[in-house]
């Protein structure tokens, strides 16, 4: 579904990502993972066309990507979640999705009509809030959710515009223990009927919901290989998880 082939950007005379390949299989939740800095937030912005590679290769589904704009990347079916949730606090859950049903449609409907009577948008929307667990939420102000809920909402309008991959960066970011589990059931609730790339900090969430794991160190990825592997790889556990478990 994904292929990364010698990525390149540089900010200045900071080299962010170094001659990165790596592959994403079809139904396959991958996750990446490396320490603060590793390059991860600006790999998954160059796969989502936000940023620009300085040279290399993306290619999704077969197509060659690496030119093409952020809403053309789109209607081939990637959606990304953001390290900050990104939705519009003033309108309801329902709203939020629905406006993202109507993005994924290309339609605008007239606009002499009540866009909340519109069957077309709220019976999908609302078949997206259950999917995260919202559905009795619908009508709360999304300013009102819990920081756990804003994250649920946004992966429902990510899902609403009907994508083949999603790209999520840090999902669980802010969160305590009972929401970072709720999130955890929705991602393995999306397994095999998505192909996911997750970047994750926190490594029990990782171990539990990967089937590939790439490591980023200074933006250069120094293994690709299922979790077991990877817990088990002596240069990861130097360059990372062994930094991880001090921390802890």
């Amino acid at each position: 579904m994904l292929k990364v082939n010698s990525l390149v950007k540089s900010f200045g005379g900071l080299l962010a990502i170094d001659k990165l390949s790596f592959q994403v299989e079809t139904g396959q939740l991958h996750a990446v993972i490396g320490p603060n800095g590793a390059g991860k937030t600006t790999l998954i912005s160059q796969i989502s066309g936000e940023l620009k590679p300085d040279s290399g290769t993306i290619f999704f589904d077969g197509n060659d990507i690496s030119e093409t704009p952020i809403h053309l990347r789109s209607e081939l079916g990637l959606a990304r979640s953001f390290q900050i949730t990104n939705i519009f606090l003033e309108m309801t859950t329902w709203d939020n999705v629905a406006l993202a049903v109507q993005a994924q449609t290309g339609h605008s409907f007239h606009f002499w009509k009540d866009a909340r009577k519109e069957p077309n948008l709220r019976e999908p929307a609302l078949e997206f809030l259950k999917q995260v667990g919202l559905e009795e939420r619908n009508n709360i102000l999304a300013g009102q959710l819990s920081h756990g809920e804003q994250r649920q909402l946004e992966i429902a309008m990510a899902l609403a515009t009907r994508p083949k991959m999603l790209l999520l960066d840090e999902p669980m970011a802010g969160m305590g223990p009972e929401e970072s589990n709720a999130m955890v059931k929705i991602l393995l609730g999306l397994k095999r009927k998505l192909t996911i790339l997750l970047i994750e900090h926190d490594m029990d969430v990782v171990f539990t919901l990967a089937d590939m794991i790439t490591v980023l160190v200074y933006g250069r990825g120094i293994a690709t290989d299922s979790p077991d592997a990877i817990r088990n790889n002596p240069e990861v556990q130097a360059a990372y998880l062994g930094e991880e478990e001090d921390r802890a």
